[in-house]
């Protein structure tokens, strides 16, 4: 009877780690042969070393395995329905080092200086973090080439993606964007170091003056 109760405790929970199963049972020895017997049972699934979820989805799982972090880039745009091209790889962002899981599909964290810019949502009964489409357009620079979330930018609201892209320091490549989608930028103070439109694109291409930029895209 304890024990049926304590499943239905930790099903709530997206993952969770043996220091999370002895806390609410107060023993660690009890608690390692329990998450022992209930993977082999298939009851729970072992995710990683000392992560275990009764979950299916790793949309759920992913922004609880590794903390803090919160799913964005390509994933976060799909979400949005901003984006045609659905991600192989499940793509999020952390204040940690970057890192990968091999789970499912590939669960992929990188690392940022500027966390922020992301809600908690519902999803299928469980509240997860997820970036806004803004942040998840900035979010996508360096680790997506340009032409896989390029299309989300008409859809983006123009003063929060600037607010954003000041933050991050991603000004010249989103003021570019922006003024080619049509809007109107009130933007100077710009540095004369100019950088690639797309990082991860080919390294050649016209300057463009005005936003400091190799325009390779």
């Amino acid at each position: 009877m304890y024990e049926a109760k304590l499943i239905k405790t930790l099903e709530k929970m997206p993952a969770f780690s043996l220091a999370d199963v002895a806390k609410i049972v107060g023993s660690r020895e009890y608690s390692k042969k329990l998450l022992q017997r209930l993977v082999k049972e298939n009851t729970i699934k072992r995710v990683m070393r000392d992560k275990y979820t009764f979950q299916d989805d790793d949309f759920i799982i992913a922004p609880f395995l590794y903390l803090p972090s919160y799913i964005s880039c390509a994933s976060a745009l799909s979400y949005h329905g901003l984006i045609s091209q659905i991600p192989t790889s499940l793509f999020l962002i952390s204040k940690k080092r970057s890192k990968v899981i091999k789970y499912k599909r590939d669960i992929v964290y990188n690392t940022t200086k500027h966390y922020f810019g992301f809600n908690y949502i519902e999803y299928n009964g469980v509240k997860i973090p997820i970036a806004e489409p803004e942040k998840a357009f900035i979010d996508s620079i360096g680790i997506h080439p340009l032409h896989i979330v390029a299309e989300a930018i008409d859809e983006l609201d123009k003063n929060k993606l600037i607010e954003y892209a000041k933050k991050c320091n991603q000004i010249k490549r989103i003021g570019y964007l922006l003024e080619k989608r049509g809007d109107k930028t009130d933007i100077k103070k710009l540095s004369n170091k100019y950088i690639y439109l797309d990082s991860l694109g080919i390294k050649k291409g016209k300057k463009d003056k005005k936003w400091k930029l190799i325009v390779n895209y």
